[in-house]
């Protein structure tokens, strides 16, 4: 199988909440979503669709240092974006939509979606062994400091380290 157009991006159970689109006042983060949208042309950056848009954010994970990192923004149509979360999906019919739509823009068959599948439950697996400190990177000056200090220490370390990724 050559390289996929669309993969399943799993993310750590405990970084789910983890999300400038969940931290951010509403108002604040539709600036960022519409100006990715219109950088990509209110297409989708994956599969090239004009359908409603998400705002995807695109994390780096370093299991060395235990960092994660917000590295930027795509333009995802809804299906493309739920495959991204292929993981978190519960629904079956849901589900079985959105692997035919990882092999249509893979041109992939079911043993290689299968695969895939495997392969991103694997690294969830090794995602989840680790307590994950949380940069935004050139995004921490936008994140409101959060009231609670308990929620922050458990998701969001804004202080950015000596080294980058």
């Amino acid at each position: 199988m050559e390289s996929l157009k669309l993969t399943i991006e799993p993310i750590p159970s405990r970084s789910a909440l983890a999300s400038l689109a969940n931290l951010l006042p509403g108002p604040q983060w539709d600036r960022i979503r519409r100006r990715v949208y219109k950088r990509a042309g209110y297409r989708c950056q994956i599969c090239g669709r004009d359908a409603r848009l998400h705002c995807h954010e695109v994390w780096h994970y370093n299991v060395r240092t235990g960092w994660q990192w917000l590295m930027g923004f795509r333009a995802l149509c809804e299906d493309c974006h739920g495959v991204k979360h292929l993981l978190s999906v519960v629904n079956r019919e849901a589900f079985l939509r959105l692997a035919r739509h990882f092999m249509t823009v893979n041109r992939a068959d079911r043993e290689d979606f299968l695969r895939h599948l495997q392969l991103a439950r694997e690294k969830r697996s090794v995602l989840n062994r680790h307590e994950w400190k949380i940069g935004f990177g050139d995004f921490a000056f936008r994140v409101p400091v959060l009231r609670n200090t308990e929620q922050r220490r458990r998701f969001v370390e804004l202080e950015r380290p000596c080294y980058r990724l």
